[in-house]
């Protein structure tokens, strides 16, 4: 099941963001943070608990709020239940937390985000009714809201209330972006073509299915040279690509790719959009090797295609910075934490 609202998506990633730099720290063998059941759903964790799990300037955060906390976003999210299982990464979910009681309180005009929470729920439930029962419920048609969100440890109440906040945190932030300036950088960057484009690679890394020695950067850079000159001589790009390209993802169609600069590597992005249109590019080092392009077609997206993603990663960059500045945690005593503040 997917959020159904753009605000809540916009904070979500910014916190995925953060949990990600940290999740490196946490290890296999950590038995107190949030489990994946068998069926790949992350386990329920009970909410009861009224132990003081966090302190900071203007509150506190116990064990039960937080785990409240974990078990809406792991229903979100599922792709975070792993991520959730270490110590490291609940200190960054509780300032995330911390963050948006903090932001929301500075939030006017409670109905209009209520009125949205409302709305995002009718939506939540709609959709609920279409997807199969599980769990309990498994042998019903449909499900049950209320009962489905306690299988997943919260109520409707705390989803809402949930809803409520990130709604509030997203529209904190959006109204300190300025239009005009993401304009500006909008003008100033190649970060938003669609560009076509063929490629072949002359690979420098392992060969995942050890069928290919692993080529020298000396022999690579050679052979890729030898295939600008042959295609400079009139050998077709599609054939060439096919015969020579180590990569699997354009060989079958003859080296064909399309995407937007930031899909790439900054070597492969930077020739992408650079290079004049129809020629064949010099060899382009990168850490796979060596690459041969050809852009077919490059358009800028206009800026009202981008708009939102542009506002979405400034929201993103505030957030992060609000939880660095501002967000003062006097106290931290997670579960399995070595390291107690």
């Amino acid at each position: 099941m997917q959020p159904m609202n753009k605000r809540l998506l916009t904070v979500l990633s910014a916190f995925l963001a953060v949990s990600l730099l940290v999740a490196g720290c946490g290890t296999k063998d950590d038995k107190n943070g949030q489990e994946t059941a068998k069926d790949g759903q992350a386990t329920v964790l009970p909410t009861d608990s009224k132990k003081v799990v966090a302190e900071y300037e203007g509150g506190k955060v116990t064990e039960g709020e937080l785990n409240t906390y974990l078990n809406i976003m792991a229903l979100f999210q599922p792709q975070m239940a792993a991520m959730m299982e270490a110590p490291e990464v609940k200190k960054e979910i509780v300032k995330n937390y911390i963050a948006e009681q903090m932001v929301a309180k500075r939030v006017k005009n409670g109905k209009k985000y209520e009125k949205q929470a409302e709305e995002s729920l009718k939506q939540f439930e709609e959709q609920l009714k279409q997807m199969p029962a599980e769990g309990k419920d498994k042998d019903k048609k449909k499900q049950d809201l209320e009962g489905y969100l306690k299988e997943h440890g919260f109520t409707k109440g705390q989803l809402k209330d949930f809803l409520e906040k990130n709604n509030k945190v997203s529209a904190y932030f959006e109204d300190r972006v300025n239009e005009k300036d993401l304009k500006k950088q909008y003008n100033k960057s190649d970060d938003f073509y669609n560009i076509k484009l063929r490629h072949i690679l002359i690979s420098t890394t392992e060969d995942p299915e050890g069928k290919k020695k692993k080529r020298s950067d000396k022999d690579a850079k050679a052979r890729a040279e030898k295939v600008k000159k042959e295609l400079e001589g009139g050998k077709k790009f599609s054939d060439m690509a096919k015969k020579y390209s180590d990569d699997p993802g354009s060989k079958a169609q003859g080296g064909e790719m399309e995407g937007t600069p930031d899909q790439w590597v900054p070597e492969f992005s930077k020739a992408a959009v650079k290079t004049p249109v129809d020629k064949i590019s010099d060899p382009i080092k990168s850490d796979y090797g060596y690459h041969i392009i050809q852009v077919t077609e490059r358009k800028k997206l206009s800026f009202d295609k981008v708009k939102e993603e542009m506002m979405g990663q400034k929201v993103t960059e505030l957030y992060q910075a609000f939880i660095k500045d501002e967000v003062k945690v006097t106290k931290l005593d997670i579960p399995g934490d070595k390291k107690k503040k």
